[in-house]
């Protein structure tokens, strides 16, 4: 009875195993999407889908056919009437889940806004709200979509790494993701912030393989940018550079050193710094209605490049390399607040700041009127920068021969 029962459960188990087989899809059947971008055109909407061929080739030494990856544009009244569109003419179904970035175009940021298609992003359970979300700064969602770079072969894995090394100047490392979006659209009642990417140059070309051949890599390439910034769901400005490193501080998101150029004090010539431990602080207090924020930033600083004459050997000189870095960090600062009060934007998040300061005073005199109170903020910022070392070297070029 015992060899019969067991005969038995081999069988319920065999069984079992193979149905759970029979709904499987093979990866020959999907096509993988690396990247999405979204422009539009009139009241329509177009969605551009790279796509990842596995057996392409993105130079003469790779042995496969085509192109590593292709970039499918469908149209539709929405994002989702696009997206089921793209049926028609694509050869797979869609696989959302290894998308790494996502690009919208600026017009449509500027008049479509963010929210259909941060209700689409929730919506999709394959699409991870850590992608990346970037917008193309004076062109479109396509144009950034349809160039073959040099060193990758998946442009989508391009745009990732170019993120990492630009925070020497943006001081953003990881990237906006659709979760920090989200977060401070819905969560934190903040006006939100999109990394910008631009193309280089424009050149037809690089949307061919051939591109690759031609030793000029600016012109199949493109740029991280500042950062987009939106009054609730619509691109109102830009930061350029240097304010978005004034955000990044702000935000405490600065995790790696950062270059800092400077001016040379009454005389000409250049300084330049790599700035690193960046520890930033927000306060608010509030007094007889008027809301003040005091901003503190410490950090160290290396000297880099000095082609003035100074003698790096002085302590006094020292104190005065401090006080450039400090100067040109506090600008920034300035800068960066004074455009975001022009716009009546919080990109900051000093109302949240305030929230959780004193919540019966936000709720009683500010919540609704928050916008407006932007315009009366007063914000003060103190850099303290401590100069770490100069380097092997003590002379500057100055030095006699």
């Amino acid at each position: 009875m015992n060899k019969y029962l067991k005969r038995l459960h081999f069988l319920l188990l065999v069984g079992i195993l193979l149905g759970g087989c029979s709904g499987r899809v093979e990866l020959n059947e999907l096509l993988i999407v690396s990247s999405m971008g979204i422009d539009q055109d009139g009241d329509e909407v177009i969605v551009h889908l790279q796509v990842i061929n596995a057996g392409g080739k993105a130079s003469q030494q790779s042995t496969g056919t085509g192109g590593t990856v292709y970039t499918y544009t469908v149209q539709g009244k929405t994002l989702f009437d696009a997206i089921k569109n793209a049926n028609h003419i694509l050869p797979r179904n869609i696989l959302f889940s290894h998308i790494t970035s996502f690009i919208i175009g600026e017009e449509y940021a500027r008049d479509a806004g963010l929210a259909s298609f941060l209700d689409f992003l929730e919506r999709n359970s394959q699409i991870r709200d850590s992608v990346l979300i970037f917008v193309a700064k004076d062109s479109t969602a396509r144009d950034i979509l349809t160039i073959y770079t040099p060193i990758f072969k998946n442009p989508g894995e391009s745009i990732k790494e170019r993120v990492s090394i630009s925070s020497t100047s943006t001081g953003i490392s990881e990237g906006i993701r659709e979760k920090d979006i989200i977060n401070w659209r819905y969560g934190e009642f903040r006006d939100p912030v999109i990394q910008g990417i631009e193309r280089l140059e424009m050149n037809d070309k690089a949307r061919t393989t051939d591109t690759l051949e031609d030793i000029d890599a600016n012109n199949k390439t493109y740029q991280m940018n500042g950062l987009a910034l939106f009054k609730k769901e619509r691109l109102t400005g830009w930061f350029d550079y240097n304010q978005t490193l004034a955000w990044s501080m702000l935000d405490n998101r600065v995790n790696h050193p950062v270059l800092v150029n400077g001016a040379c004090e009454g005389q000409d010539g250049n300084l330049g710094f790599r700035v690193q431990e960046i520890k930033s602080s927000v306060k608010p207090s509030i007094k007889n209605g008027d809301i003040h924020f005091h901003v503190n930033v410490t950090g160290t600083a290396v000297l880099k490049e000095v082609t003035c004459d100074l003698d790096v050997s002085d302590p006094k000189v020292l104190k005065t390399l401090e006080k450039v870095v400090e100067n040109a960090l506090q600008k920034d600062i300035e800068s960066a607040v004074d455009k975001a009060i022009d716009l009546e934007i919080d990109v900051f998040g000093f109302g949240k700041m305030v929230y959780d300061k004193e919540p019966e005073i936000w709720e009683k005199e500010y919540g609704k009127e928050w916008g407006t109170a932007i315009q009366e903020l007063d914000v003060s910022s103190v850099v303290s920068i401590k100069m770490e070392n100069t380097g092997t070297r003590v002379n500057t070029i100055h030095e006699d021969r």
